[in-house]
């Protein structure tokens, strides 16, 4: 692993878990033991390391799920493997991480919302198209809608107007959001292989 893969694997962790403003370059040069020019090397400045940062773990997790996809035996699984990659960052993710980007790196955060978001919103609409070939979703459902009312309830999960997040841990709205997502779409059918497949988000 070269140094600028560590620097990006090491800012990825700090940031989730103490937020991107708390987190200085000082704070990443004693954590991999370099200069902070060194670091500089590498990035221009902390603005463009949590640029990097985030357009790195989007790509890495846009083409995880694309793994999923192809993998899932069926539409079920396919969620729950999706709810359980998610989970793995939401479990040590603090709330103000999104804050964060949101008020100190607002192009970043565009980013996001222009790739990360559109691209979950497509995931979601081709797993709700799949889940109704499989015959494990209701046949009734517009795959439309159905994308775009579960992309507004997971961003919910990580609203702090809407949830006290210090008292209700992300990952554990999160959980309750796919549940009440797949429960609500899901027809006798497809809840018998949630049942199987729940342990993936448990």
């Amino acid at each position: 692993m070269t140094i600028k893969e560590k620097l990006i694997e090491s800012a990825t962790t700090l940031f989730l878990k103490y937020g991107v403003k708390s987190v200085s370059m000082d704070d990443m040069a004693r954590l991999l033991g370099i200069s902070k020019k060194t670091i500089y090397s590498h990035v221009e400045n902390k603005k463009t390391l949590v640029s990097v940062v985030i357009e790195t773990f989007i790509k890495k997790e846009h083409k995880d799920i694309k793994k999923i996809s192809k993998k899932a035996d069926n539409a079920v699984e396919e969620m729950t493997l999706i709810a359980k990659l998610v989970l793995k960052s939401l479990r040590i993710m603090k709330p103000k991480f999104t804050y964060d980007l949101k008020k100190y790196h607002p192009q970043t955060w565009k980013f996001v919302e222009t790739t990360h978001f559109d691209f979950m919103k497509k995931t979601i609409k081709a797993n709700v198209i799949r889940g109704k070939k499989e015959k494990l979703y209701r046949d009734d459902l517009d795959e439309y809608i159905i994308s775009n009312f579960y992309f507004s309830l997971a961003t919910l999960c990580i609203d702090e107007e809407i949830f006290d997040t210090e008292q209700i841990p992300v990952s554990s709205l999160f959980q309750s959001c796919m549940l009440y997502h797949l429960n609500g779409i899901a027809n006798d059918k497809g809840r018998k292989e949630l049942s199987k497949q729940i342990k993936n988000i448990a």
